[in-house]
């Protein structure tokens, strides 16, 4: 558990209680003896970088709790097969973990950016009584920066909940591969996922511009002609390279949806991260007296995509 302190007075109590339940569910390890809050070490590398998308602070932050300690990675996928001997048990187990994992992501991303926008409503009050002239600049400076050190507890407890993602995620990947690794008949069917998405790409064709009027023709008859919309094309699907899913997707349908979920899982978790690194950049004018920032709505994160 966090050892950040909370004020109920704070204007924000309510959204920041609301963002801290998650440390409830990050404390509680996923499977008996798979304490995924303690990893750390090299194997974060990849991991960190798909994530940030090469940031090194996002990268640093995440990069910091997973590895090899204490049994290293693979204590969550362990700690199933224990529980768990039939494979397709095993690989729907594992799925509704991470269909858990996305919900609790998805909820996290919800509070934080109610967090988030209390703040900067905050901080816009502030200014609009300044600039209204029934505040001095002094007392309005000093209100902005202790909203910003607010703020700034509330980044930190965000990105803890974002470490912790990470190190689930690690585990999560792990189990994938584990599971697919067992099954080749699913790996089929994700490889004719990914061919079939690519063959049914369409293909753009820009139709021919229309030629300008000259300078002889008189302006009475000159036209304003619309460019007509591209010509969509769609790639012919080669059905003999084409592998059938129909039968494969039978044999294995719960670790493909592993797979599926597994890579949802990594996209939140980058979402989440990003979304901190937007709010930290939001932030470098929202508590200053002369900045401005707009916010748009957050999204609606549905559980499981």
């Amino acid at each position: 558990m966090s050892t950040h302190n909370d004020d109920k007075s704070d204007i924000c109590y309510t959204w920041r209680s609301q963002l801290r339940e998650s440390e409830h569910y990050y404390a509680q390890s996923i499977a008996e003896g798979a304490a995924i809050g303690g990893l750390s070490g090299a194997g974060i590398g990849a991991v960190a970088a798909a994530i940030s998308g090469g940031d090194i602070g996002t990268a640093a932050l995440i990069g910091g709790l997973s590895g090899a300690v204490a049994g290293g990675i693979g204590g969550y996928y362990n700690a199933k097969q224990k529980d768990i001997a039939d494979e397709q048990a095993l690989a729907a187990s594992v799925r509704n973990d991470i269909l858990a994992s996305n919900g609790e992501i998805d909820r996290t991303s919800m509070a934080f950016a109610k967090l988030r926008d209390c703040r900067f409503a905050a901080a816009d009050r502030i200014k609009s009584e300044f600039k209204a002239g029934r505040v001095p600049r002094d007392k309005a400076v000093k209100q902005l920066n202790e909203l910003k050190t607010q703020f700034d507890e509330d980044i930190k407890i965000a990105q803890e909940l974002g470490m912790k993602m990470g190190s689930r995620l690690t585990e999560f990947q792990n189990a994938n591969n584990q599971i697919l690794a067992k099954d080749p008949t699913a790996r089929a069917v994700l490889d004719a996922e990914k061919i079939s998405m690519i063959q049914n790409q369409p293909i753009v064709v820009p139709e021919k511009e229309e030629i300008a009027p000259t300078k002889k023709q008189s302006k009475k008859h000159k036209k304003t002609v619309q460019p007509p919309a591209p010509t969509v094309v769609k790639k012919p699907v080669n059905k003999t390279q084409t592998p059938t899913t129909t039968a494969t997707a039978a044999k294995a349908p719960a670790a493909v949806e592993v797979a599926h979920v597994t890579e949802s899982n990594q996209i939140k978790q980058k979402a989440f991260v990003d979304q901190i690194d937007k709010a930290k950049a939001q932030a470098k004018v929202a508590f200053s007296l002369e900045g401005t920032v707009s916010l748009a709505e957050p999204e609606t994160l549905l559980c499981g995509l």
